[in-house]
């Protein structure tokens, strides 16, 4: 399958954010922080017209990295059918393809235990411990030198 990745507005993102990550808690709970910052940036990966997964890149600091240029990786998520077609591969690519272009140093993100070997695998670095996120689960920090 071709899967297209097009910029796409946040609220676009809400039904895969919400069935995928958010357990179908309504899409009150699918806007991030940050979503409609003039720097935020919104992809989805498309099956054709049907948004199949999606991942938001927001300007955000972060204490863990004292590098004033960067920005996080936030609401990565593919629907459970169409999960194991790289579609999660060509969506972080993209993103940081994106990061890279903008001048960023680091791309960071909170990443959920289940996605932590997929982001490893791709070279983010996880030195510091697990966290729990309230009605989420356990999360870890993750981050990556866009300039190595």
């Amino acid at each position: 399958m071709n899967w297209i990745i097009k910029k796409v507005d946040s609220k676009d993102l809400y039904p895969v954010r919400n069935k995928v990550l958010r357990d179908n808690k309504g899409y009150d709970y699918c806007k991030f922080d940050g979503d409609d910052f003039e720097s935020s940036l919104h992809f989805a990966a498309f099956n054709k017209i049907n948004i199949v997964g999606g991942v938001s890149l927001i300007e955000n600091y972060t204490k863990n990295l004292e590098e004033l240029k960067v920005i996080q990786l936030r609401g990565m998520c593919v629907y459970k059918k169409y999960q194991n077609n790289n579609i999660g591969q060509r969506l972080l690519e993209k993103a940081e393809s994106i990061a890279k272009e903008n001048k960023y140093t680091y791309l960071w993100m909170n990443a959920r235990k289940s996605a932590l070997n997929f982001y490893v695998k791709n070279g983010y670095k996880n030195e510091l411990n697990s966290f729990n996120i309230e009605g989420i689960g356990e999360h870890y920090f993750l981050y990556k030198n866009l300039n190595k």
